[in-house]
């Protein structure tokens, strides 16, 4: 019964240091005041081009982060902190923020992607890892390969022997 309840209090142990040891992911918008936020705006527009962190965002998604960061920046300009906001701003500020954050985090390059499939020929699922950037630039180089052998004759020799 001893052997039991130890392992049993290992086992618990192990999880509470799994928790305690799980990193929070920052959010990538907090609006505090109209300063932070230009700040914060600033930031994610810098990080949404090329070579950024949300590079990968889709142009449909990315639309949806300007719209919702221009609701933001109206709200915040009528008022110069959260505190002095009607509660119906600052649902509407908090919703607003919490779709950019949730699009964001959703594209973040970094973000990782962790997946347990059996690879061809074998029945043995396998675990394998990759962030989300690079996830996308393999399908990028996938499509271009596959666009460049769809423009080389593969064939050339079969033809012209008919």
């Amino acid at each position: 019964m001893r052997m039991l309840a130890n392992l049993l209090g290992a086992v618990l142990l192990l999880q509470a240091g799994r928790v305690g040891a799980a990193p929070q992911q920052e959010k990538p918008l907090v609006a505090q005041t109209l300063e932070s936020f230009q700040k914060d705006s600033a930031r994610i527009h810098q990080q949404m081009q090329p070579g950024g962190v949300y590079e990968h965002t889709p142009a449909n998604d990315q639309a949806r982060v300007e719209a919702r960061l221009a609701d933001m920046y109206k709200l915040l300009q009528a008022h110069s902190s959260q505190s002095e906001m009607t509660e119906t701003d600052k649902v509407a500020l908090l919703n607003a923020q919490e779709e950019i954050n949730g699009i964001l985090q959703h594209n973040d390059n970094n973000r990782l992607i962790c997946e347990h499939v059996a690879p061809v020929g074998s029945h043995r699922p396998v675990t394998t890892c990759q962030t989300y950037g690079e996830k996308i630039a393999r399908q990028q180089r996938d499509e271009r390969y596959l666009q460049d052998r769809g423009r080389t004759p593969q064939n050339a020799t079969a033809t012209n022997g008919k």
